[in-house]
């Protein structure tokens, strides 16, 4: 063994590496060595074996590193601001590609379809998200949109954004998806009546909400596969018919007093 390789035993250990990824992939090897050779073109002068170990250490998991923010792992020694943002972006870029996958204008036909697609929507949100997906008659993905944000127990819906996207499509139908970061997909109480008030909303706008789809950890529900949509159909017309008889009796009154 030569006096140099003696004193630097890690030569030549990024060209093992990238030779090993090259032949097997990435898909088995440790989370560090993952880290690892992601930040091989990114500090280039600095051995990221032990950084990739220390971001590890601090964030638990793979997933949590690339989850958390520019700042906190720019906390961690030797990270550099452009690893930090690369890493960070990842999720964004993985998301922009599993969707693309589907092609530019998906057929969401079915709630299985429908489910496989959103889903991806909501890989880099740790939040609550709403999702307005504008479709055609028969099911064709024509645009989507985040039209609301909130906290991990509450969403607050962008109405004037989902008013002006409605309006400004050529569908005719939409579905709504959102997230619960919490883990389980069972609708709460006010999910349900934010869903009675989505169906009044669409009927004022003249289409159709087809679905409502709730993503977590667990699974999914949606309104439409467990029949909930039904239960609020024609919900705006029959305020409107109440308010028509309302008129009608306020007239009927007026008529009475002015002959009074």
């Amino acid at each position: 063994m030569s006096q140099e390789k003696k004193n630097n035993p890690h030569q030549g250990h990024r060209d093992r590496m990238r030779e090993r990824v090259a032949r097997l992939g990435i898909a088995n090897m440790p989370e560090h060595e993952i880290l690892e050779f992601l930040l091989y073109p990114l500090i280039p002068l600095k051995d990221t074996n032990p950084i990739a170990h220390d971001l590890i250490d601090r964030f638990g998991s793979l997933e949590n590193v690339l989850d958390t923010s520019p700042k906190l792992l720019l906390e961690v020694k030797n990270m550099t601001r452009n690893a930090a943002l690369y890493l960070s972006a990842l999720p964004q870029i993985v998301k922009k590609y599993n969707i693309q996958k589907f092609g530019e204008k998906p057929l969401l036909d079915t709630v299985a379809h429908a489910v496989e697609y959103v889903r991806q929507l909501f890989l880099d949100e740790k939040e609550e998200a709403i999702y307005m997906l504008i479709l055609n008659a028969k099911g064709m993905l024509l645009s989507s949109c985040k039209v609301g944000v909130g906290t991990l127990s509450a969403c607050q819906l962008n109405t004037r954004e989902f008013i002006l996207r409605t309006a400004d499509s050529q569908g005719n139908c939409i579905m709504i998806a959102h997230n619960h970061p919490s883990g389980s997909p069972l609708p709460s109480y006010d999910d349900c009546e934010f869903t009675r008030w989505l169906i009044s909303l669409a009927e004022v706008l003249g289409i159709t909400l087809i679905d409502h789809i709730i993503i977590a950890a667990e699974g999914y529900y949606s309104f439409r596969e467990n029949d909930m949509l039904s239960d609020y159909a024609g919900a705006f017309k029959m305020y409107m018919d109440n308010a028509k008889a309302s008129d009608k009796y306020s007239m009927k009154i007026r008529k009475f007093v002015d002959k009074k």
